[in-house]
């Protein structure tokens, strides 16, 4: 089939692969190169530099919407507009331009986690599966015909990042079974989304990094997996009288926490006492630093029972 391909972000490169591999890949469309990194550096987005090594060249548009961008599009001829990790909206003045359909990779299960952060909203609510969805765009968010939904486990140890490289494979493959779907069906193989099970993901802010220790240990958890490494799961780790910015990369849930301590209150184990249960840190980052395990911190910040982590903002 002949594609239009629509993406920027890292999500998207294995589709772009796929679908160069399997079909005609008529244009990729992105996002304009941007400043990127400490430095500043303008850089272009990842679907870019992919096009670039694979030989084609990736036209990079501030909104698709308009002439320019539509006259790319309309040139290409699709038979499928095909959209993952975009950033930008497909008005139906764009959609009506593929002669089958326009279609949207999505990192969940609709209608579940509806939104732009469904991979870690998924982390941070303590799911145990998740998956992709491709389907119809529509004018409302996320709320087209599913064609193709995979699922996948999430384990234990997952992290944000971890999730998003594997559920950016299964994308792939959900692209290529809906192109294969269309090309035997047309549009009316897409199923209706049940609307009694949306839930939503919404973009996370900074905040939704901060780390509440009078929480479960188990929601803690989740929460680092699910905002690692942006923005962080942030904390302030409080030792005689001095306070240290700190951000929590990997940490794992234990059940019973040490009697008469409160919550944020390293344990004899040098655990966190948390609401209920306590957390064992495996990696951290303070504020300007490297990433290193709990045990470099504790040695070099002479850690000890007593010692606190407080939520930032938190008086001493």
């Amino acid at each position: 089939m002949r594609i239009v391909f629509c993406g920027s972000g890292p999500f998207a490169v294995p589709t772009l692969q796929a679908l160069i591999d399997h079909h005609e890949v008529a244009a990729v469309i992105t996002q304009p190169a941007r400043p990127a990194g400490r430095g500043g550096k303008v850089r272009p987005t990842p679907v870019a530099e992919a096009a670039g090594h694979l030989g084609l060249n990736a036209h990079q548009v501030r909104n698709i919407n308009k002439d320019d961008a539509l006259a790319v599009v309309r040139q290409a001829n699709p038979d499928v507009i095909a959209v993952a990790d975009f950033g930008q909206f497909l008005r139906q003045g764009v959609r009506d331009l593929a002669r089958i359909d326009s279609i949207n990779l999505h990192g969940s299960l609709l209608p579940e986690l509806r939104g732009a952060a469904p991979i870690n909203w998924a982390l941070i609510r303590g799911l145990d599966r998740t998956g992709v969805t491709a389907f119809s765009l529509v004018d409302a968010m996320d709320a087209g015909k599913m064609y193709v939904s995979l699922e996948t486990p999430i384990t234990p140890d997952d992290t944000a990042a971890d999730l998003r490289s594997r559920l950016a494979g299964l994308g792939a493959q959900a692209v290529l079974q809906t192109l294969d779907l269309l090309e035997r069906e047309g549009p009316a193989a897409g199923r209706e989304q049940d609307e009694s099970r949306i839930t939503l993901a919404p973009p996370l802010k900074k905040s939704d990094g901060l780390v509440d220790w009078s929480a479960p240990a188990r929601d803690i958890c989740n929460r680092v997996r699910g905002v690692w490494p942006w923005p962080g799961a942030q904390s302030g780790f409080v030792h005689q009288q001095r306070c240290v910015a700190v951000a929590i990369a990997r940490a794992q849930p234990l059940d019973e926490a040490e009697p008469g301590l409160q919550s944020g209150q390293l344990d004899s184990d040098l655990c966190v006492t948390a609401g209920s249960g306590r957390v064992r840190i495996l990696e951290i980052q303070p504020a300007g630093k490297r990433l290193m395990s709990w045990r470099d911190f504790v040695n070099g910040h002479r850690c000890r029972k007593g010692d606190m982590m407080i939520t930032p903002g938190m008086s001493l």
